[in-house]
């Protein structure tokens, strides 16, 4: 392991997600680099005291009540959107569905067209 490449590893190093095989080569290159391991006890330090910290912060007390109340009144305009009849819904599906049918024959004839395959267009 380069210094380079230890380097770009020590945060997945303090949070535990390397694999075995490279903790074993992190461990291998701070056994014979004094400033790779000066800086990893550096980082190591600042990575604790970042979790301390992150641990003590606690979220205010409302917070939850107010995320509970927003979910809730998102929840009650969905259901109150999915209640209204949509009167062109129908008459839209149809029209869709003939126009999924015109392009996709259509669209085929075009991609045997693309492929070099024969035209079928007429002209």
């Amino acid at each position: 392991m380069t210094c380079d490449e230890f380097l770009a590893t020590i945060d997945a190093y303090l949070d535990d997600a390397l694999s075995i095989m490279d903790i074993l080569r992190v461990h291998r290159h701070l056994l014979s680099c004094e400033c790779c391991y000066r800086v990893m006890g550096s980082e190591a330090t600042l990575h604790s005291l970042l979790a301390d910290d992150a641990a003590r912060d606690q979220p205010p007390g409302s917070l939850r009540e107010r995320i509970t109340l927003r979910v809730a009144a998102e929840e009650r305009a969905r259901s109150k959107a999915r209640a209204r009849p949509e009167p062109f819904a129908s008459r839209s599906a149809i029209l869709a569905g003939r126009l999924g049918q015109a392009s996709s024959s259509s669209s085929t004839d075009l991609r045997k067209q693309e492929c070099g395959g024969p035209d079928t267009s007429g002209s």
